[in-house]
């Protein structure tokens, strides 16, 4: 990510003003100082009809006492023919709702669903579906899987048996056929899937997270012959849905990319990818793009629009408590201080093993406590971080127990409450009740969840799962008396 201080400011603006859609129709003469030459209109693919439409799509759940939580704020989502679009967001953002939504195997709450302009209630999408987890019948072959929907569709063997046959040879698993899906690698079941999505001929293919659950080396492998078969229109299908937490993998696939934000979800980005295929993960406008879908989905208090540098920071409804223990912090900043203070957080994550989607809670806490800092796609430790990873753990103790009634308001609150109390005790109810108003039920636990754990890790409070009420840490008495249990 220190690829950007390089780049010159007049290259800069121009791919700022790419990205914002503010070119002029007469392209300027490029700079000699340019890294990458301007890609031509003509390489990039044109959207065309749209196929499937949402309009003021909403999605809500009732709740046990009758209220009903809002996932899916009221948003228009078009899926175009000729184009991929990609459709990212944190964990719980509702991605694969709205995926299913658009499919038509979710009924929104409000709003409306067109395919070709016809109200989806009245007509049968021809669409394919590809999971995170290959959803094969482990009693059939490879084959059989294949020719499954067919079969569902009432099709002839003997047609049927051609076509599955042909999908296999098209996601090369010829020689195949008869083997049970116990038999295969998971890249090779997920090439089935890919089949059995192909086999009806879709319009549009959704695809859920369909790389999350296999290695690095195959998932990047699927993803290119992904592609091959997408440029040399050797699919059966006129658009790609794709769902993903992959920020690189939407810029390395996508020509549309769609960010949602949370609680509940509704679009904070929605932009074009101007970068012909192949696509190099190392160029400066390829990290551009990263780098802004990054901040996008990271820091929910950014107002979101045409990509700036200088993006205007608004007042955040309600903190947000990211669910990371005090211990996953510490192994982060100890991490950080061994390797010189600073690190790409893609890199980070695989070092690590982890998936980047689950390292941003860890990260946001670190920002969140003053502990580090994240920009451009890198964290970085800060004085107090850098602090807190050399000190002992009585010391460490110290260092997280000011940090957080410095700046976690809820933890704030908690602590206010039970000094002001002459037992020095509240019940959790009263903070469940609080949360309520902004929070869904599993939001609320987590949020809870969350705070205990930080604040048993700065000996400020406790918790007694017996009385259901929070305890002040007055020494060793009250604290080691209460029963540490989750809070939902």
């Amino acid at each position: 990510m220190r690829l950007f201080d390089e780049l010159p400011e007049e290259a800069w603006q121009r791919m700022m003003d790419e990205l914002s859609g503010a070119l002029p129709a007469e392209p300027q003469r490029e700079p000699e100082t340019a890294r990458e030459p301007e890609p031509q209109p003509a390489q990039l693919p044109q959207p065309g009809e749209i196929i499937i439409e949402g309009r003021q799509i909403e999605k809500s759940y009732t709740q046990p006492d009758g209220r009903d939580i809002q996932i899916i704020a009221p948003m228009d989502l078009a899926v175009e023919s000729g184009i991929i679009c990609a459709l990212l967001g944190p964990s719980g953002s509702g991605k694969s709702t709205m995926l299913r939504i658009l499919s038509g195997l979710t009924a929104p709450s409000s709003g409306t669903v067109l395919v070709h302009g016809q109200p989806l209630s009245g007509c049968t999408p021809n669409i394919g579906m590809v999971f995170q987890s290959f959803a094969l019948f482990p009693w059939l072959t490879v084959l059989e899987n294949v020719e499954a929907p067919l079969a569902a569709r009432g099709m002839e063997h003997e047609d049927r048996h051609g076509r599955a046959l042909k999908a296999l040879s098209t996601v090369g698993l010829k020689g195949f056929e008869n083997a049970y899906p116990k038999e295969l690698s998971g890249g090779m079941k997920q090439r089935v899937g890919f089949a059995r999505a192909l086999v009806v001929e879709p319009e549009v293919l959704f695809m859920d997270e369909p790389f999350s659950a296999l290695d690095v080396l195959t998932a990047e492998s699927l993803r290119r012959e992904l592609m091959e078969l997408w440029m040399k229109d050797q699919m059966p299908t006129k658009s790609i849905f794709l769902v993903t937490h992959n920020i690189e993998e939407a810029v390395l696939l996508a020509d549309r990319v769609v960010v949602l934000g949370t609680h509940p979800a509704k679009i904070r980005a929605d932009f074009r990818i101007s970068l012909p295929q192949p696509r190099d993960r190392k160029t400066a406008e390829f990290l551009i793009y990263v780098d802004y879908i990054y901040k996008v989905m990271t820091q929910p208090e950014l107002e979101a629009g045409p990509v700036t540098k200088l993006p205007v920071v608004r007042k955040p409804s309600f903190q947000v408590l990211p669910h990371a223990t005090a211990g996953g912090m510490a192994g982060l900043l100890e991490f950080l201080s061994d390797r010189g203070g600073r690190e790409d957080m893609y890199h980070l994550a695989e070092e690590l093993l982890m998936e980047v989607d689950d390292l941003f809670p860890i990260v946001d806490e670190a920002v969140m406590l003053g502990f580090a800092e994240s920009t451009e796609g890198d964290v970085q430790i800060t004085p107090a971080g850098k602090e807190f990873a050399d000190a002992d753990i009585g010391t460490r103790k110290k260092l997280f127990r000011d940090a957080v009634l410095t700046h976690v308001i809820l933890i704030q609150q908690i602590r206010n409450a039970l000094e002001r109390k002459s037992d020095r005790t509240v019940p959790l109810e009263f903070f469940r009740d609080v949360l309520d108003q902004h929070f869904s039920q599993e939001d609320v636990g987590l949020q809870l969840d969350t705070a205990l754990n930080w604040g048993r890790y700065a000996e400020i409070f406790t918790y007694d799962s017996q009385t259901d009420r929070l305890l002040l840490h007055e020494g060793t008495g009250i604290a080691s008396s209460a029963e540490a249990a989750p809070l939902h």
